[in-house]
């Protein structure tokens, strides 16, 4: 019997799934998507690429096992960057990667966030690939972001406990969603007016959809004191801080001696 663990899949091809899948699998997997689906959808729902990409059943997913989380994670992100070679910067945009992680029986909001950042430090510590010259290897570098395969990435880490932070909230389940890091450069520059305004309008928009409340951690890639690993995860009462990040860079694989 098939399963879809691990697997790279865009919306259409998950019901190719659905009758090869097991049923214990089956079950979490589609209340997850579903409440994702659901959650974006919504009028006031405040990314307006994700709800285009939703909408239009582009979305590329993962499913990622309990038992065998790292190995799942590992293979499809894998996967997802292999399919990204084939596609145009314009198809890059519409086709974002949400991951869907089975586990869900945390205690308390920190712990998800700390079982997700446990998750990427393995992800990171499996990669074989050089890290990227032009990508610091400094964490409080407003060059650095995450690299997976040579790809820098932005990672959306939501979880089913944030209550503040609601924007982050997207179901029972803990949901990365990963863009190429080359999408926001080119959809949303610091140094273009385009850019900033799209920004502008996505903060306000969840502002208003958190009821008010704006974490300070958003930024600008490149911009003095703008570091991404803190927009990767929000803060909110209750949740791990800012002050010491839980993810530590191996270098064992990179070429790069100093951090620019």
């Amino acid at each position: 019997m098939l399963t879809a663990y691990g697997r790279c899949l865009s919306t259409v091809a998950i019901n190719v799934y659905d009758e090869t899948t097991p049923l214990e699998q089956h079950t979490w997997m589609t209340a997850a998507l579903s409440a994702f689906e659901s959650t974006v959808k919504q009028d006031n729902f405040p990314c307006l690429f994700a709800k285009k990409s939703v909408n239009n059943e582009s979305v590329e997913i993962v499913f990622v096992s309990e038992q065998y989380a790292s190995t799942d994670l590992i293979a499809g992100l894998s996967r997802y960057i292999e399919h990204t070679s084939s596609w145009t910067l314009k198809q890059r945009i519409g086709k974002p990667l949400v991951i869907f992680f089975e586990k869900n029986n945390f205690p308390s909001l920190a712990e998800e966030q700390a079982y997700a950042w446990h998750l990427l430090q393995q992800l990171h510590d499996e990669d074989t690939s050089p890290w990227p010259d032009a990508v610091a290897t400094d964490l409080h570098s407003e060059q650095w972001s995450f690299c997976f395969k040579g790809m820098p990435l932005f990672i959306n880490m939501s979880f089913p406990s944030h209550r503040l932070m609601k924007s982050r909230n997207l179901g029972p389940h803990i949901v990365f969603v990963i863009n190429p890091r080359e999408n926001f450069d080119h959809v949303a520059a610091g140094d273009s007016i385009s850019g900033q305004r799209i920004r502008a309008r996505i903060r306000a928009r969840a502002e208003a959809y958190n009821e008010g409340a704006l974490s300070l951690s958003l930024g600008v890639f490149g911009e003095p004191g703008s570091l991404e690993f803190k927009q990767y995860q929000l803060e909110e009462p209750g949740s791990l801080t800012h002050a010491q990040c839980p993810f530590h860079m191996n270098l064992k694989h990179s070429t790069k001696a100093n951090t620019p």
